[in-house]
């Protein structure tokens, strides 16, 4: 019932404009038609003035003068920040994107990978 009462509101919405909903940032609620740009993300909605508020707000990341490059991002990080596996140089970030991946997969009993990871 709640997808047929949605596609009702949807469509509904379509002919009578007093029914749609406006867009608004989740920030300061300025409507869409009041800004430049609206950023959609999952969820939350960001305009053009927030987006510039937040951004000088936040300090620009600069790497230290000893910062090493990530085989896999080729970025610049702290050495804090990143470890040697080998001779392979990894930062923390990539090693969160591959312990996602890693964790969608369902390994085999054998696979040696499956003594590594937690249940």
């Amino acid at each position: 019932m709640g997808r047929f009462s949605r596609l009702a509101r949807w469509t509904a919405a379509r002919f009578v404009p007093a029914l749609r909903q406006t867009v608004r940032c989740s920030a300061c609620g300025r409507e869409k038609a009041g800004v430049v740009h609206m950023v959609a993300g999952p969820g939350v909605y960001l305009c053009n003035y927030c987006f510039e508020q937040a951004a000088t707000q936040l300090a620009v990341r600069r790497p230290p003068p000893n910062a090493k490059r990530c085989r896999f991002c080729r970025q610049l990080r702290a050495t804090d920040e990143v470890t040697t596996v080998g001779n392979v140089l990894l930062c923390a970030d990539c090693l969160g994107v591959m312990d996602v991946i890693l964790a969608g997969t369902k390994p085999d009993a054998g696979d040696a990978t499956s003594a590594l990871r937690p249940e």
